[in-house]
């Protein structure tokens, strides 16, 4: 039980995407696996032996909340992308505000 959470925390802290679609497979697969292993974890310390019903219950309430978390995740770095390629690089004139002023035009698509 203890390798699941290990490989789980190892998957989330490890990867990244670069679509919308990507990303909601990870978080989906990781949410669903880290609320299957807490349900689980959380039966047997209770003493008894975790139901099937239960189980599933966690692992879908664990894929709603990996969704949710992989969306805003998502939605933050491309909002970061998109502030980091309006910044300007190289400035030709020793005062600002320069009239020679050449923005970064970083064209590549995160797909």
């Amino acid at each position: 039980m203890r390798a699941v959470l290990y490989l789980t925390t190892l998957a989330m802290l490890t990867s990244g995407c670069s679509t919308l679609d990507q990303s909601f497979r990870l978080g989906a697969a990781t949410g669903a696996m880290a609320g299957a292993a807490a349900t689980y974890a959380a039966g047997r310390a209770a003493g008894g032996e975790p139901k099937l019903k239960d189980v599933g219950i966690g692992a879908s309430i664990g894929l709603g909340i990996g969704l949710l978390t992989s969306y805003f995740v998502h939605q933050s770095v491309v909002e970061d992308r998109e502030s980091s390629t309006r910044q300007t690089e190289i400035y030709f004139g020793d005062l600002p505000p320069s009239p020679f002023v050449i923005p970064n035009s970083n064209k590549r698509g995160g797909r």
